[in-house]
């Protein structure tokens, strides 16, 4: 039994139809369901990584995530990602990125893509920071705005160490797009930073002139 095998054969046996039904109306029926929620899917990794985990070289593993990233059932992209989560920094490689940019442009949505930016991206930019300022000069201007989303919230696991300057720099870039999903991540990445930085935080909303969506989700935690 090959690693894709195995994890498709263990999500089929704990799927719930009814549950399915469920989890595909939660996400606009964009993708099919076993029906296997975060639990029961987390054992199932648990028990991948034991049996499998040091058979797999590094190539390996990422093939194993492509493929699990093209099955139909929505499962297998989130079960690679919360393994790929896991994964410790020092194992990242530089070509990395492009296997992340990828994942992010493939079967896209808000489950997957804010997983990724935080918790790989996030990790990927500390680690390898001169070759992220090249990249941030193209996903700045990428046609996904996944991508670009991206850009806005990969520090959020930065506690009260983001480049703020950065940060700043983006929302600027990107307070113009009406784009939901960036006009909520504009505001969410200000949110954050205001649990410790409300002051700055509210000079970006004034400088910048948010409005709507962003400037209500950045200001939910300032008085």
């Amino acid at each position: 039994m090959t690693a894709l095998t195995h994890i498709k054969s263990s999500l089929h046996a704990a799927g719930n139809p009814l549950r399915a039904t469920q989890m595909e109306n939660y996400l606009r029926n964009q993708f099919a369901f076993y029906g296997v929620m975060s639990i029961p899917r987390k054992e199932i990794l648990g028990t991948f990584k034991k049996d499998w985990l040091d058979v797999l070289s590094e190539e390996d593993k990422r093939s194993l995530v492509r493929l699990l990233w093209e099955e139909e059932q929505r499962e297998c992209q989130l079960l690679a990602l919360e393994w790929m989560m896991k994964w410790n920094v020092k194992a990242l490689m530089l070509e990395d990125i492009h296997f992340f940019e990828w994942l992010i442009t493939h079967k896209s949505w808000w489950d997957t893509v804010d997983g990724i930016a935080p918790n790989l991206i996030g990790k990927y930019a500390k680690r390898f920071p001169d070759k992220m300022k090249e990249v941030w000069n193209v996903w700045e201007n990428h046609p996904s705005f996944w991508i670009r989303r991206s850009c806005l919230i990969f520090q959020l696991r930065y506690r009260q160490e983001p480049d703020l300057a950065l940060l700043q720099h983006f929302i600027q870039s990107f307070k113009s797009d009406q784009e939901f999903f960036i006009q909520k991540a504009i505001g969410w990445s200000l949110r954050e930073v205001s649990k410790w930085n409300p002051h700055w935080v509210k000079e970006v909303v004034e400088e910048e002139e948010l409005k709507g969506l962003a400037k209500r989700e950045a200001l939910k935690y300032v008085g």
